[in-house]
């Protein structure tokens, strides 16, 4: 990666701290900022050919199983995810490697000089030096994840191959929109003139973004009408399933990703790399699919993190991940009790994921992450109280993990949940990784 300009940043960490302050700037709608912001480093997005992932639930997982099986196939495969749980570099990867430290640092000098003169957002600045990074690499393939909604958001300045749009729930209400149809139309607005999309979403939200495809002529290709799935088996090692997509049969594919809703990411990620061969863009390889696919991973999506008693941590944040949370809880490890770390951001549906955990945990201890967006504990005890469910309050997520593991027991299973933030503060607590986030 060449090196331009003078050294603005004196450390990682410093460059970090201008990055995320980025985030007082309120995002304003239209990709004309990121665009231009693009254009001062030479449009970068223009080298390579991208997988544009949305949806609300799923996007990430399913981001990480379509990369891992197009690096399996020999295609240099970019990676751009968010948000991260330990380490901003977890969001830009090639090849499963991730960007290291001074390379963000070298991107981001050379986007700040555009992005002072527009007061770029973080997240428009992260997209761009991904783009750049991506483009001075000599990725083919960029798998690409929305940050938030899909029309208006920053990486729908990339230009897709195909478009992907996974589970659809309400979230980021005040944003999106206060009902499924709305939040899917603000989510198939990725959706190109006469593209592909492939669409793991049900119900109401598989019509809407079935009418856009339509009027934008774009291939439709429903995930649930037109793959076919038998013989799946979840247990606490991965899951096991037959797939079927037009011509093409497996037998006893195998993920590492835990839970039934990982195995239904998995078959999204199938079509989409059947629907790049279609395309010419690949050539697909049984082996390679067994393997990428047996191999992709997803930091804090029902990850183990300690045994004896179980630890898990999952970044599911919304009513609808909570419940699937659960339902992989139960259907996997079947613990004796299920002892629950709980922060959650204050423009979430806390009431309703909380709902979620009633008729599944003996216990759950209340914290708030290290940010200001998250909800007081004490508000959330209210709820939790309302709802009948057992609680305490522990005021830091690092005091919160030591206290559910000293009430566990060793066939009992404590779960760190509710937030990206709140993961990553706990994992960070325990030693997993190393946390550089203001």
């Amino acid at each position: 990666m060449a090196r331009q300009g003078n050294k603005v940043f004196d450390s990682y960490q410093s460059c970090l701290d201008w990055l995320f302050a980025r985030h007082r700037f309120v995002m304003k709608p239209g990709l004309e900022r990121v665009e231009w912001l693009l254009g001062t480093v030479g449009n970068p997005h223009e080298k390579f050919r991208i997988v544009h992932v949305g949806g609300t639930n799923g996007k990430g997982s399913t981001s990480c199983m379509i990369a891992s099986m197009l690096s399996e196939h020999g295609v240099r495969t970019g990676l751009y995810t968010s948000p991260h749980v330990v380490d901003f570099t977890e969001r830009i990867s090639i090849d499963g490697n991730r960007i290291e430290p001074d390379q963000v640092t070298e991107l981001v000098e050379r986007l700040k000089p555009g992005a002072d003169e527009i007061e770029a957002t973080f997240f428009e600045i992260a997209t761009a030096a991904a783009a750049l990074y991506f483009g001075e690499e000599g990725v083919d393939l960029v798998v690409a994840e929305v940050g938030l909604g899909g029309r208006l958001d920053a990486t729908n300045a990339l230009d897709a191959v195909i478009s992907v749009i996974t589970r659809i729930a309400i979230d980021h209400a005040d944003v999106l929109g206060s009902d499924t149809a709305e939040i899917a139309a603000e989510k198939a607005g990725i959706i190109r003139e006469n593209g592909v999309v492939v669409c793991g979403a049900e119900g109401v939200a598989l019509e809407v973004i079935r009418g856009v495809s339509a009027a934008r002529k774009a291939m439709f290709v429903p995930v649930i009408e037109d793959a076919i799935v038998n013989n799946m088996s979840i247990t606490p090692n991965g899951n096991l399933f037959d797939f079927t997509y037009r011509m093409d049969s497996y037998e006893k594919l195998s993920t590492s990703m835990l839970g039934r809703h990982q195995a239904e990411n998995a078959v999204t990620a199938l079509v989409v790399l059947h629907e790049l061969e279609r395309l010419a863009l690949l050539e697909v390889s049984e082996p390679a699919i067994r393997t990428g696919l047996g191999d992709a991973c997803c930091i804090g999506r029902m990850q183990i993190i300690d045994r004896r008693p179980t630890v898990v941590a999952d970044v599911a944040h919304n009513p609808d991940g909570a419940k699937a949370l659960m339902e992989g809880i139960d259907e996997v490890f079947a613990p004796d009790r299920v002892i629950v770390v709980l922060g959650i951001m204050g423009d979430k549906d806390a009431r309703g994921f909380l709902a979620e955990l009633v008729d599944n945990v003996d216990l759950v201890i209340l914290t708030k992450p290290a940010t200001a967006r998250a909800s007081d504990p004490e508000e959330l005890a209210v709820i939790a109280d309302d709802l009948g469910l057992t609680n305490r309050v522990v005021p830091t997520a690092g005091a919160a993990i030591e206290n559910a593991l000293s009430e566990a027991r060793e066939g009992d299973l404590v779960l760190i949940t509710g937030s990206h933030y709140t993961v990553g503060d706990v994992m960070t607590s325990l030693g997993v990784g190393q946390l550089l986030r203001p």
